[in-house]
């Protein structure tokens, strides 16, 4: 069990392919969250997704060109995929400062 700190969305991170916005995130000395982070965040948090602000689960990607993600659909979350060079206007990529107890 660890804990999540500095958890962020990815609300700078929209309209900016899952490619890049792992790029990013690196380079800002963070780290991508996992599908089981994303859904535990949720379970605790449901309104952490937002309408125009879904997320990316960058570091549940496998080596094909698929990133997951969860995102808003008839007022409901639905976890899924979109291809990892396809930025969306309504998608970034969630992100953490820290894990504690790693």
């Amino acid at each position: 069990m660890y804990l999540l700190a500095d958890i962020d969305r990815g609300k700078d991170t929209v309209n900016i392919s899952p490619n890049d916005a792992l790029m990013l995130i690196q380079h800002r000395r963070r780290s991508p969250q996992t599908i089981d982070e994303g859904i535990s965040i949720l379970i605790q948090y449901p309104d952490f997704l937002k309408r125009n602000n879904c997320f990316s689960l960058l570091a549940s990607r496998q080596s094909d060109l698929r990133v997951p993600a969860l995102w808003l659909s008839d007022s409901k979350p639905k976890l899924g995929w979109c291809w990892a060079g396809n930025p969306h206007t309504w998608l970034g990529s969630a992100s953490c400062g820290a894990r504690v107890g790693y």
